[in-house]
């Protein structure tokens, strides 16, 4: 009775299997081929290379940049100044006048306090090291590029306090603080003499029986506008001009690795700055792009003005911003997703194109 139901349970299977509607094809079928087994490995290390590439995409920061009208006209501009120059600060005046008016905009939050133009040795190291970084963004990212924009990319903002102070007397005068501005051109000038306002004119008045002696070497430690940040690096930061007196003729030496413009005593130093505000990650901010013009002052030979620094600002109506651009883990799913799939469709296309051709090859 066993037996009997074990036959009709075999038989069973071997209907069913009859029953099977695929074809199968035994293992002695199959055709291997160098040419296909070459095509599988250049598909596989395809595949990885740019799925690697996508994912290492996807991991990187990325920005994208638009532009629009800046509406907020009627809001005030910061400007920001730490700079030293290498006079007296009862000697020079430091204003800013704007092109609605003549008259001078408070300076309630700028001081003018003296110092020694000389660095001492650990500010020089510093200054050195932080002149470097600012010199290497210069040369190498002529265009915003993404990487400053990053919350992490920070330079020193500070030379820090000086360790021992010089036995000789102050050489020089430390003008910093914040102007309020109106959002209109104008500019910030320091010139020989303090500023006064009479009859709706601005000048600045000099101690005619004095002897002061004009020396307009100058450092930038800060030249920004807004609220000051690590998104933005300001394109004067940790600039330094030196007037080398008595000399006749203009020279460039290498001084730490910096190269240091000697100008005669008489020297007007000129920066046209174009503001632009600037909107990073919903952060606002300013930055600007500056020329610099330098010129000596020669009557004899019909160059005509002032010695002094000027900084002469517009403010542009446009609007940046800058946001993150990268892709959700979504869209990285469904990219690598057709990547594979688009690989292995055109790598199946082209085997059975190169069978195609092999068998009619082979026909003749």
């Amino acid at each position: 009775m066993l037996r009997r139901r074990k036959e009709v349970v075999s038989e069973a299977i071997k209907v069913t299997k009859n029953l099977d509607a695929f074809p199968k094809l035994e293992d002695d079928y199959q055709e291997t081929s160098s040419a296909r087994g070459t095509i599988t490995v250049i598909v596989l290390s395809v595949i990885f290379v740019l799925v690697t590439l996508n994912i290492s995409e996807y991991f990187s920061d990325k920005v994208k940049y638009s532009y629009e009208v800046d509406f907020d006209y009627e809001s005030k501009l910061k400007l920001n100044v730490d700079l030293t120059v290498a006079m007296s600060c009862n000697d020079i005046g430091a204003d800013v006048m704007d092109k609605s008016s003549r008259d001078i905009i408070s300076s309630e939050g700028i001081n003018m306090e003296d110092t020694w133009f000389e660095l001492s040795p650990k500010q020089q190291k510093q200054f050195d090291y932080i002149s470097q970084l600012y010199e290497t963004i210069r040369s190498d990212f002529h265009a915003l590029h993404s990487s400053l924009w990053n919350s992490y990319t920070k330079i020193p903002s500070s030379l820090g306090s000086r360790e021992v102070n010089p036995s000789r007397s102050p050489d020089a005068c430390r003008v910093h603080g914040t102007y309020e501005l109106s959002k209109i051109a104008g500019n910030f000038h320091i010139i020989i003499g303090k500023s006064v306002s009479f009859m709706g004119n601005h000048a600045h008045m000099v101690n005619l029986f004095g002897n002061t002696k004009a020396n307009f070497s100058h450092r930038i430690d800060n030249f920004s506008f807004g609220e000051n940040s690590n998104l933005v690096h300001n394109a004067l930061n940790y600039d330094l001009k030196i007037t080398k007196s008595g000399m006749n003729e203009t020279k460039i030496f290498q001084l730490n690795h910096i190269f240091i413009l000697m100008l005669t005593e008489k020297t007007s130093y000129q920066y046209f700055v174009s503001v632009v505000s600037t909107e990073v990650n919903s952060i606002k901010t300013y930055q600007y792009s500056v020329t610099e013009k330098h010129r000596d002052i020669d009557h004899s030979k019909n160059s005509h003005g002032t010695p002094g620094i000027l900084f002469k600002y517009d403010i542009s109506p446009l609007k940046v911003k800058v946001e993150k651009d990268n892709m959700s883990l979504l869209e990285l799913a469904i990219l690598l997703i057709g990547i594979i799939g688009g690989i292995f469709a055109t790598s199946k296309m082209f085997n059975s194109l190169y069978q195609s051709i092999k068998d009619f090859l082979v026909s003749f």
